[in-house]
């Protein structure tokens, strides 16, 4: 029976902080043994290393919400429209909306 994904992540971090600095035959060793005890291509247990030692990415901060365009009396026709359209993109929608609308 192999190691859950859990497993194999936690093996990895451990095992990447030894092969940052590792010498070249002892990063070979450590790969073959990495291979071994989960399953992956020499390629892929290489990638996973290098990901692993990584620190971590923070996700960007979010954009606020943009302020309303449009107010309630052109989105509600415009949705009427759109829908009885069968929801066409806005380049295509453009012809069957009114002046007022664009």
């Amino acid at each position: 029976m192999g190691l859950t994904m859990v497993q194999k992540r936690a093996v990895t971090k451990e095992m990447a902080k030894r092969y940052r600095k590792a010498s070249k035959k002892a990063k070979g060793n450590m790969l073959d043994e990495l291979c071994a005890l989960t399953g992956w291509s020499r390629d892929h247990a290489r990638r996973a290393l290098r990901e692993a030692a990584r620190p971590p990415q923070h996700a960007p901060q979010r954009v606020l919400a943009r302020t309303q365009t449009y107010g309630d009396d052109l989105i509600k026709p415009l949705r009427k429209i759109w829908a009885t359209l069968d929801g066409p993109c806005g380049k295509r929608l453009a012809p069957f909306c009114p002046r007022s609308c664009r």
